[in-house]
């Protein structure tokens, strides 16, 4: 990903990009909460409603993706393609999504503190202690 360069038309535009962050990653919070208090019936239903919730709220980055990458396309042998995870417009939406430099590089922009990037590794280690909690609790 050295090849993309994450740049923010101004202050206003870096802003519009953390609150879209922003809105996945409670949504993805809430509903790992959520997730992880349910089961049956619940658990299914709530399921859904986060998977079709967070593809609605991911749109805007897709678009930001889109803008930053027009031309998709795939790089590689098929070996690399599958362990980075498909096209370029796919890492580079996911980069914006939970990478580290695009919200560095908003915070800058936006005159905000880089250390909220802090925020982006609270989720991170949020959603690897629900993965953990949810293997460790599967064998019982």
């Amino acid at each position: 990903m050295d090849d993309i360069s994450y740049t923010f038309d101004g202050p206003v535009d870096a802003r519009a990009y953390l609150r879209e962050v922003g809105r996945v990653w409670v949504v993805w919070v809430v509903g790992l909460l959520a997730v992880l208090a349910t089961h049956g019936t619940t658990l299914i239903l709530i399921s859904i409603g986060l998977i079709v919730m967070l593809l609605l709220l991911a749109r805007p980055l897709l678009i930001r993706a889109e803008n930053l990458v027009p031309v998709n396309k795939k790089e590689g042998n098929a070996a690399q393609i599958a362990l980075r995870g498909g096209t370029t417009r796919d890492r580079v939406l996911r980069e914006f999504a939970y990478g580290r430099t695009p919200i560095q590089a908003a915070l800058t922009t936006a005159g905000f503190n880089r250390r909220w990037v802090l925020a982006r590794d609270v989720v991170i280690a949020a959603t690897i202690v629900g993965l953990v909690y949810v293997v460790w609790t599967s064998g019982s």
